[in-house]
């Protein structure tokens, strides 16, 4: 059963992160690469003379002598289209295994069309409500401290998916009034952000980036829910070893 399981996993991980590739690099990918050619610019301004140049890496100003200063970056074309076509694989192998989990846990029929639903509860938890309080962002746009944002991204996918549970696996009226709850606590608290945003790019190429990014992360969950659930059906539930549910 677990070697079903990873299997499953596995097909419709690269899949889904194949597909969310190519939509990447028509999308997405010709945003990023605009953006970096401000952020270069950016990058180019000069201290005074005695002083070396700054340069501009991710959402910081860095001194040339800085440790992380000289981070490692894949190169242009076919190179950086690799290292993203293997994160976004490795990402929808991670993504469809806790599918899996909860398709086995909940010990119910699912089939193409349920994963869809679930591929797009997985969009909900994932990309649209942590995007709610932090938009995807560009390199060069200013943003608040890593360790924050990592916090209240964490707690928001935490407080939606059960909220979002609750409200799917419950009928009665005070745990769907928990979930709505859970689903607002989030952003009734507010994601963190910086006093003064600053940012090197267009408000319009942003704007454009964050509503590409949400659209291939749609796309992904969807072909990750369709087809890991068209595989349960036909490697888990149709194998000779009985289902939790029977």
């Amino acid at each position: 059963m677990l070697k079903r399981a990873f299997s499953i996993a596995l097909i419709s991980g690269f899949i889904a992160g194949l597909s969310v590739t190519a939509v990447q690099s028509v999308l997405v990918v010709p945003l990023i690469l605009e953006a970096e050619t401000y952020e270069q610019a950016a990058s180019a301004f000069q201290l005074p003379p005695e002083e070396k140049p700054w340069v501009l890496i991710g959402h910081e100003w860095k001194h040339p002598e800085d440790e992380d200063a000289g981070e490692w970056f894949p190169g242009e074309g076919m190179e950086r289209t690799f290292y993203t076509a293997g994160s976004n694989i490795v990402t929808g192998v991670a993504f469809a295994l806790l599918l899996v989990g909860v398709y086995f846990v909940r010990g119910k029929p699912v089939d193409f069309n349920q994963g869809l639903l679930w591929g797009a509860a997985g969009f909900v938890v994932f990309s649209a409500a942590p995007a709610l309080g932090l938009p995807p962002e560009l390199p060069g746009m200013t943003a608040a401290t890593l360790g924050n944002r990592q916090l209240w991204w964490f707690g928001t996918v935490i407080a939606t998916a059960i909220g979002l549970g609750l409200f799917i696996e419950k009928r009665s009226v005070l745990p769907r009034m928990v979930a709505m709850l859970l689903l607002c606590l989030p952003h009734l608290i507010g994601a963190p952000h910086v006093v003064v945003s600053k940012s090197v790019v267009p408000a319009e190429l942003s704007a454009q980036f964050a509503v590409s990014s949400l659209v291939s992360a749609a796309l992904f969950w969807m072909v990750l829910g369709g087809v890991s659930g068209f595989f349960y059906q036909r490697i888990m539930l149709s194998s000779k070893q009985p289902h939790p549910a029977s």
